[in-house]
């Protein structure tokens, strides 16, 4: 996905509607953000990973976690709260390693929120994911 891509600009809108309605206090996971938009995790982790900081002020970015509830980045916010302060902010419990340990009670399905993104289905002419590829090294 690029920055260029018309398929990534509406990834990115889509991803940030959803995040905007992730109530305080619940979580959704990157796989879930993947599966109603029909793209792979990695896509929702990376986007929200690179907002903006304006972005990063307006949306609950922190609010999306991986599907083992596992922090293991350090992400932080405009102001410098790690994601780790903001979800204990909002009631999570959360151990020395990292492991949201609440996180099944705390799971929202995404289809279930008031973000009026319709479930996607890839279209056919999107770029295909290099499924695991990188491009090779320029000499």
């Amino acid at each position: 996905m690029t920055g260029r891509s018309p398929f990534f600009a509406r990834i990115k809108q889509d991803i940030l509607a959803i995040m905007a309605s992730v109530p305080m206090g619940r979580l959704v996971t990157f796989k879930e953000i993947g599966a109603h938009l029909d793209v792979e995790p990695r896509h929702p982790a990376y986007i929200l990973a690179k907002l903006d900081p304006i972005e990063a002020g307006n949306v609950p970015w922190h609010r999306a976690v991986n599907e083992a509830g596992q922090l293991d980045r350090p992400k932080t916010d405009e102001t410098g709260a790690s994601q780790r302060a903001l979800l204990e902010a909002e009631g999570h419990v959360i151990a020395a390693d990292g492991r949201i340990l609440d996180l099944a009670q705390r799971l929202v399905e995404v289809a279930s929120l008031p973000h009026g993104v319709p479930v996607q289905k890839r279209p056919a002419d999107a770029p295909k994911a290099l499924a695991g590829k990188r491009k090779p090294a320029m000499r």
